[in-house]
């Protein structure tokens, strides 16, 4: 095998990639709003969530796309997991479309493609434009990385070594598949892999035979994307990840008997070999999907007994009985039970800051970004719940007390946010790793020993309208303010004498300023229960 040939299939195969690439993106780009607007959509219709699936990946011609963006929902719990597996089936049949696409060999107008994607690209002001351009130009590319591989293994077909070697793929079912399989998990694009089968295909390096079986390869291979997706994910991510992969590997093992039905009838769908490789995958994927889908909750009771537990999950309201707005003073007091729930979330995410910034750790930078999610839809619904009550007749006392209220709910709102910014800044040093000198570590100890206090003193005056803790938390909040001026003033005294890092202690100066910040939120609610200020 000459540098010609080698290096043909290779610069070949890299605009096939790349061309795969910018038309994957481009599209994704396109309609990324249209496709999380559709998957959201989708609950426990099985029949539904699988078209989704469909329509989806046919749309930006990438399974792996929609495995991510389908692992995402489910992290976030926008999907339940029946569904999300019924999409992944439904993606399965719809990434066979690109297969469908190559076949139609556009080679000889892949240039006008190209031509017209880049003037396109460049020409246009606009980013809707741009993508367009950018789909055209991946489109064009990947047919003439597909002719230039073609092309460079057209001698190979000659070899009488090279040709039997190839043959081996389809005598070797086990060899087939998982040459498939591990091509496909390598390039992360069942795809790419099928386009080079259909190029090899077409010079006659591989008959039908060898072919069906690295399809099947390929499609097991695909499973791949899934599984680097749930790495760190949660619970249901990984249960994703190993439906996918039992779907697919069981698949073709119900396949492999009905490999001689296949070279019995595909052929008669086309003489062409290269449609009858796509038809061969599309035909997997169908066939596939018409047995599995039935069996869908029975592999959810399976995935969870294989992967046990349960996944950390957003907290909703308790309190906000909608049968108490006929009477605002009990609604009123449940308002006020769900603002002490917010609060107590609250505490819990600034105690998880306070692990993180201490040893940082991804699970609870997760669990933070679910409690967050947890506090703005508190934040909404007691601020809905609220404005329910102006509606009823209010006595003086309860009409003042709604606007304070529903500026304390946003109070707790912002310190759920600098939570989260705490959890940042940890990642943040985490990742560049930065660490906080022990005179740093101790000041810190002591000032989230503080808003702590501040915290259990703010409960305590919003749950029993207490005066005497409200005032409580006036005076902890001085003492933070003179203990944050006073830690900056030693920072800088540090840094000085070069006893810290400057990286390190912009990151330290932010966590004193999120600390800080919290604290006034906080207090922002009690200066409302003691009647100071604007409220």
């Amino acid at each position: 095998m000459n540098f010609e040939i080698i290096s043909g299939v290779i610069g070949g195969l890299g605009l096939f990639i790349f061309g795969m690439f910018l038309l994957s993106d481009s599209l994704k780009r396109l309609s990324l709003g249209l496709l999380k607007a559709m998957l959201e959509k989708v609950t426990k219709g099985r029949l539904k969530a699988t078209v989704m699936g469909m329509v989806v990946t046919a749309i930006i011609q990438s399974s792996s796309a929609t495995s991510v963006i389908v692992i995402g929902f489910l992290n976030a719990g926008f999907i339940p997991l029946v569904g999300a597996i019924a999409i992944m089936i439904g993606a399965n049949v719809g990434t066979t479309v690109t297969a469908q696409l190559i076949a139609f060999k556009f080679t000889a107008v892949a240039p006008i493609f190209v031509f017209t994607g880049v003037v396109t690209s460049l020409a246009a002001k606009k980013d809707k434009h741009k993508n367009k351009g950018r789909a055209l130009l991946g489109f064009g590319l990947l047919f003439l990385g597909l002719a230039m591989m073609s092309s460079a293994v057209k001698p190979l077909a000659d070899n009488e070594m090279i040709r039997n070697a190839f043959v081996n793929f389809g005598t070797s079912p086990l060899l087939g598949i998982l040459t498939g399989l591990v091509v496909t998990a390598i390039l992360q694009s069942s795809s790419t892999t099928t386009g080079m089968i259909i190029a090899f295909a077409s010079v006659g390096l591989l008959d039908l035979t060898a072919a069906v079986y690295l399809v099947f390869g390929v499609n097991i291979g695909t499973c791949a994307t899934a599984g680097i997706a749930s790495i760190g994910g949660n619970l249901s991510s990984k249960r994703l990840a190993l439906g996918h992969t039992l779907f697919n590997v069981t698949g073709a093992l119900i396949m492999l008997p009905l490999v001689p039905l296949y070279l019995k009838y595909i052929p008669m769908t086309s003489g062409d070999i290269a449609r009858q490789i796509a038809n061969s995958h599309t035909a997997f994927n169908v066939i596939n999907t018409l047995i599995f889908l039935p069996m869908v909750p029975l592999l959810v009771k399976l995935l969870n007994r294989v992967i046990p537990g349960e996944d950390y999950e957003k907290k909703g309201t308790k309190h906000l009985d909608k049968h108490l707005l006929i009477t605002p003073n009990l609604a009123i007091d449940a308002a006020i039970k769900e603002m002490v729930s917010m609060l107590d979330l609250c505490h819990e995410m600034f105690e998880k800051a306070e692990q993180c910034i201490t040893t940082y750790s991804h699970k609870i930078r997760n669990e933070i970004s679910l409690d967050e999610d947890s506090v703005d839809e508190m934040q909404r619904n007691i601020t809905e719940y609220l404005v329910q009550t102006t509606k009823g007749e209010l006595s003086d006392k309860e009409r003042n007390l709604v606007p304070s209220l529903l500026h304390s709910v946003n109070d707790l709102e912002r310190v759920g946010d600098y939570c989260e910014s705490l959890v940042k800044l940890a990642q943040r040093g985490y990742e560049h790793n930065l660490t906080f000198s022990a005179p740093a570590k101790m000041e810190l100890a002591k000032l989230f020993e503080k808003a702590h206090a501040l915290m259990r003193q703010t409960k305590k005056a919003l749950e029993n309208d207490d005066h005497q803790a409200a005032a409580i938390t006036l005076n902890i909040d001085r003492e933070t303010h003179a203990l944050v001026k006073q830690y900056r003033s030693n920072h800088v005294e540090r840094l000085g004498k070069g006893e810290c890092v400057s990286d390190a202690g912009l990151v330290y100066s932010d966590v004193l300023t999120a600390i800080d910040r919290l604290n006034d939120h906080l207090c922002n609610i009690t200066k409302g229960i003691l009647h100071i200020g604007k409220r």
